[in-house]
């Protein structure tokens, strides 16, 4: 099925900042309840959401919020409809149709994780109106997805007890969005997302674009001062970062205020999401294209990592000790956190290092991998 996905948490950036949310998230989600990711456009609740989703170790089922959504496109509908025509005896003037039923239920998304156990990520919910979201009520509180009423099977689902869910949401001031019912905020733990910091900002560019770390930096500070200037109650969002870093990457262009073709690159990026009119912009921006002229952008570091730390070395150790081991005994053995553990074993499973046994319900298993003998050479004939 489509929708049910992988993540690929090696592919994420994570910096403190990152992390100390992310933290707090994933230990929620272990305890048994939802989270709610709520933040303005650009601040990475997706991205963030998927991750916290592979590192619950169980398929992931996506559902993207709409205003067109029914009750049914979450939960399910019957299949199988016949139509019929038929004539009204007393005003032959009008012809009726109706439907006629044979019993042939299909899951839905929702159904299909609550039932299997899949981590569920419903990316902007509250662009879905209330009255469809109330199908979640029962099942986040109750554990019992409630089914519409049929004669061939029961009129609810048991939640597994894997399920978890993961919400992101707009503000409410966003078009296109719906005031969530309080049962339903009641039942989720709401992290306001903050806006992505320096560092992080500066290495989504480096790891994602391909950019020199000071190329970044110099894009990302001069983003963040025109946000701050032009858009004085807006959270600063990646994406104009993010599509100055992409273009300069691919064509070549230096990311330097003096080269005009990238002061006419920013230009058309920054100016038309100002909240200022449109001359008072553009002389703010070639204001800071000055400053810029002027100072030099000092780099930003990161922390230097401890050789002697490193993860991967400690879990291939402590598994080929074990014979084998699962992902909750590695982080309670070690007292390392999820994020670390999860990707030093993709690491080690990349290198052919260690194998993951799957064992249907239960966690997966990993052993040190067993090299393939090799094959004797046959000598040459003379």
């Amino acid at each position: 099925m489509t929708t049910v996905l992988q993540a690929k948490p090696r592919d994420f950036v994570s910096t403190p900042a990152v992390e100390r949310v992310a933290q707090r998230a994933l230990r929620y989600l272990q305890s048994g309840y939802s989270v709610h990711l709520k933040g303005a456009a650009g601040t990475g609740k997706t991205t963030l959401g998927l991750h916290l989703a592979d590192l619950m170790g169980r398929p992931i089922m996506l559902i993207f919020g709409d205003d067109e959504f029914k009750t049914s496109d979450l939960i399910g509908n019957q299949t199988g409809y016949t139509r019929k025509k038929v004539v009204d005896n007393y005003i032959h003037s009008v012809m009726k149709v109706e439907d006629e039923l044979r019993q042939n239920w299909v899951d839905s998304r929702l159904t299909l994780a609550c039932r299997e156990g899949f981590t569920l990520v419903y990316d902007e919910f509250n662009r879905s109106r209330p009255e469809v979201n109330n199908v979640l009520l029962s099942a986040l509180e109750e554990k019992l997805l409630v089914l519409p009423p049929s004669g061939n099977r029961q009129e609810y689902v048991r939640v597994h007890p894997q399920f978890r869910a993961i919400f992101t949401s707009n503000p409410a001031e966003y078009c296109g969005v719906h005031g969530t019912q309080d049962a339903l905020l009641d039942r989720l733990i709401t992290i306001n997302m903050p806006p992505p910091d320096e560092l992080t900002q500066q290495q989504i560019l480096v790891q994602k674009i391909g950019l020199e770390p000071e190329a970044a930096l110099a894009i990302v500070r001069l983003v963040q001062a025109f946000q701050a200037d032009t858009q004085v109650d807006s959270v600063s969002s990646l994406r104009p970062s993010l599509m100055i870093g992409t273009i300069c990457q691919q064509h070549g262009m230096a990311p330097q205020v003096e080269d005009p073709d990238f002061r006419d690159l920013c230009a058309d990026v920054l100016l038309d999401r100002a909240a200022q009119p449109l001359a008072e912009a553009t002389q703010r921006l070639w204001q800071l294209f000055n400053h810029y002229t002027a100072a030099p952008v000092t780099l930003t570091e990161a922390p230097p990592e401890d050789p002697s730390e490193d993860p991967e070395s400690i879990i291939f150790d402590y598994i080929e000790q074990a014979g084998s081991a699962r992902l909750a005994e590695i982080e309670a053995a070690l007292k390392l956190n999820r994020f670390q553990v999860v990707n030093a074993l993709k690491s080690l499973i990349d290198q052919a290092l260690i194998t993951k046994q799957d064992s249907g319900n239960k966690p997966a298993l990993y052993q040190v991998a067993v090299p393939e003998p090799s094959l004797p050479q046959v000598p040459e004939r003379q």
